[in-house]
Order: C-alpha cells, then sequence, then structure tokens
C-alpha cells in the first residue's frame, strides 16, 4: 500500500506542479496581454488627445477665415468697382481719340481749302468747309492755333504750323500770352 500512497501522493504532487507551472504561464501570458493592452490605451488615449488639439486648431483657423471674409469681400467689391471705372475711363479715351482723330481730319480739310485759297492769292473765306465751332467771331469759340514753341498764335493753314499746331480757343491763347501772328494774323 506504501507504492500506491506513494503514487497518490506523487500523482497529487505532480498535479499541484502542474497547476503551479500552468498558473505561472498563464499569468505571464495574462500579464503580457494586459501589459500590452495598457500600452495600446495609452496610445489611443494620446492620438484622441491629437486629434483634439487638431480639431481646436481647425477651429480657430475657420474662427479667422470667417473674421477676414468681409474684408476679402469689400476687397473684391473694390475690384470690380475699379474695374468698372477703368472702363468707362477707357471707353472715355477712346471717344476723345475718335474725336481728336476727327478734328484731325476736319483740319486737314481746312488746310487743303486754304492751300488752295492760297494759290487763287488769300485765304478762302468759304465758311461752308468750316465747322461751327471755328467759324464764330467770339474769342470763346473761335479756334486758332499755337506751336510747341512760339509765343504767336495763328489761324488755320498759317505757314508757321507746319511742324506743331496745338488747338485752343481765342481767349484763352491771349490769356496765356500769346499775340497774333504777323502773316496770318491770328
Amino acid at each position: 500500500m506504501d507504492g500506491k500512497k506513494f503514487d497518490k501522493n506523487t500523482l497529487k504532487t505532480l498535479v499541484i506542479v502542474a497547476s503551479l507551472l500552468l498558473n505561472c504561464v498563464l499569468g505571464g501570458a495574462s500579464y503580457t496581454y494586459y501589459h500590452h493592452l495598457a500600452e495600446q490605451m495609452n496610445e489611443t488615449a494620446s492620438l484622441q488627445s491629437q486629434v483634439s488639439h487638431l480639431e481646436g486648431s481647425v477651429s480657430d483657423l475657420q474662427a479667422q477665415a470667417d473674421e477676414s471674409q468681409p474684408t476679402i469681400d469689400g476687397l473684391k467689391a473694390q475690384v470690380a468697382s475699379l474695374t468698372e471705372e477703368k472702363n468707362g475711363l477707357q471707353t472715355q479715351v477712346d471717344t476723345l481719340t475718335s474725336q481728336k482723330a476727327d478734328l484731325q481730319n476736319q483740319v486737314d480739310t481746312l488746310k487743303a481749302g486754304a492751300s488752295s485759297g492760297s494759290s487763287s492769292g488769300g485765304f478762302s473765306s468759304d465758311s461752308s468747309s468750316v465747322p461751327a465751332a471755328y467759324s464764330s467771331s467770339d474769342d470763346q469759340s473761335e479756334t486758332v492755333y499755337v506751336t510747341d514753341t512760339g509765343s504767336k498764335y495763328h489761324s488755320a493753314g498759317c505757314r508757321y504750323l507746319k511742324k506743331s499746331q496745338i488747338p485752343m480757343s481765342l481767349s484763352e491763347a491771349k490769356r496765356q500770352g500769346y499775340t497774333a501772328c504777323s502773316v496770318c494774323g491770328g
């Protein structure tokens, strides 16, 4: 019987030792598992903190964008207004350029008439070819011509107007100190 007891005791001891070993192995595995789980939870908490910080930054940037929007809208309105004004001024420039070309054509016509009139001995006074703005004897509406460098005012077709001719009213020419040309009488 002693052999059976020994076997039973040995078996009990072996079971106890096996149980302890199993507990140690499982306990170590559990510790490793829980340690790994704790690290993942810490990492998750850190990432959530970063997400919260980034969401705060996004909110701040959105607030700045919202604050800047009225300024941006105002500047866009100014650009639109200035563009419209520029287009209006360009239209005026185009109109004045066209008027200048028309006036130059009239001056050229007057010169041609004056040249043909001077070949017959004098300046042609045919008022049908002279525009109304040039035919009035009133100082305000009578147009005379000055040169870039001279101090005299001239009538259309005067030989001294070959290099330059700047139209202006007779009253303006007198106001600026110009005197009548001795050849054409202004």
